[in-house]
């Protein structure tokens, strides 16, 4: 190495010299080294589990979702930027004349404060490689973690996952405080309509109408992309005060429930109405008496 640099210009030497010896220079080009490996394995990442998915696509093997390499990606980049700012953290202390001997025997003692401090950032991101590992959720995910917290997964790192829920509200829970977890999205999705028809309603006919609408909602071009199976009449649900309640259930594509069973609640009642089929609605009757002829009939009762 001393040989190459021997042979060098002197004016090169010169050069090297002067940005070697001056700290500032140094820790700047430090800087300018991060940045670049950061960038470099961001890139890499991204292709890499680009061409892994697309591999898997052409041969029709996906046995990862493209949402799984998402998450993997993004968390890859995720443990490269902590290691990259480590490293150069260290680098820039050395540049600045720091005794890292001494810091490491000083950070030593630290640990162990840290350790017992902070026990519940050692959990989040335990519990948070160990959901990216299992493959809990993804990003894109819908997913309520302890009931309290429901949305769409925006972002995972190791000690947090971002929701964001119907209203726009961002959620950003730590990953030692999900206990339980519900992921509305994963794999398929089931689309359960309660329907409510009159008593004098011949079952069998709702049967038909439910059975026909729910096929031709799955043969629709706009729609049949997101059925796995049509909805179906499925069960006689309850008898309630004024109408029989029925389900109907369908599988569908992971996250497509929701407006699938809107869609459906539309033509449902469209086929209803055409078949003569009535949905019916709370009925009360109310009784009113009048004082007066209460007071005259006693009158009569007494005589």
């Amino acid at each position: 190495m001393n040989q190459i640099l021997a042979e060098l210009p002197d004016y090169i030497q010169q050069a090297l010299d002067v940005i070697f010896a001056t700290p500032v220079l140094r820790v700047f080009l430090i800087f300018v080294a991060m940045f670049l490996a950061q960038k470099i394995i961001d890139a890499l990442s991204d292709k890499y589990f680009e061409r892994a998915y697309n591999s898997q696509a052409k041969k029709n093997r996906l046995k990862i979702s493209k949402k799984r390499f998402d998450t993997l990606s993004k968390a890859l980049r995720q443990v490269a930027s902590v290691i990259i700012w480590i490293i150069g953290s260290v680098a820039i202390l050395s540049a600045l004349g720091v005794n890292l001997a001494a810091l490491l025997a000083g950070a030593g003692v630290a640990g162990i404060a840290f350790g017992i401090a902070g026990k519940d950032i050692i959990m989040d991101l335990y519990v948070g490689l160990m959901a990216l590992l299992e493959d809990q959720y993804r990003v894109g995910d819908v997913i309520t973690i302890d009931q309290d917290h429901s949305g769409t997964v925006e972002e995972i790192t190791l000690r947090t996952v971002k929701l964001r829920d119907i209203d726009g509200n961002v959620h950003i829970v730590p990953h030692s405080l999900a206990r339980a977890i519900i992921n509305k999205t994963y794999g398929y999705s089931n689309v359960n309509v309660e329907l409510g028809v009159d008593y004098k309603t011949d079952i069998e006919k709702v049967k038909t109408v439910i059975n026909e609408t729910g096929l031709a909602m799955s043969e629709d071009e706009e729609w049949k992309t997101a059925f796995i199976k049509p909805i179906q009449y499925q069960t006689m649900l309850r008898f309630d005060e004024s109408q029989m309640t029925v389900r109907a259930s369908g599988k569908v594509k992971p996250g497509k429930q929701w407006s699938v069973a809107s869609e459906f609640r539309i033509r449902i009642k469209q086929a209803f109405d055409k078949n003569n089929i009535d949905i019916p609605f709370p009925q009360r009757v109310i009784r009113q008496i009048n004082e007066d002829a209460r007071g005259a009939t006693k009158k009569k009762s007494k005589k």
